[in-house]
């Protein structure tokens, strides 16, 4: 009979230092969120590394910023279409 529980997952520790000033301010605001030091640090530090890597991996733009971006890149400027064609042509410290 197939197993019908997903397997769990062990939960890893993070440890840290951290000076006596910074952790009764952590402290008062996990109580004041009425949660534990963990959850708090956890939950927010979470969020946290979500947004920072949604800003790294994501765009967000309207349509008609999305049309124009493609435009752009359709048509580049004939000016900048020689000195592009040198740069994509240059040896650089990673083809050696």
């Amino acid at each position: 009979m197939a197993r019908t529980h997903p397997i769990e997952q062990k939960e890893t520790r993070i440890s840290m230092r951290v000076d006596p000033e910074r952790k009764a301010l952590i402290v008062r605001a996990a109580r004041l969120r009425h949660t534990t030091v963990s959850n708090f640090i956890l939950e927010n530090a979470y969020s946290v590394a979500r947004e920072i890597i949604a800003d790294e991996t994501q765009i967000t733009m309207t349509k008609e910023q999305f049309a124009h971006m493609c435009h752009v890149l359709d048509n580049p400027p004939a000016a900048n279409l020689q000195k592009m064609r040198k740069l994509l042509n240059t040896k650089t410290v990673l083809d050696e």
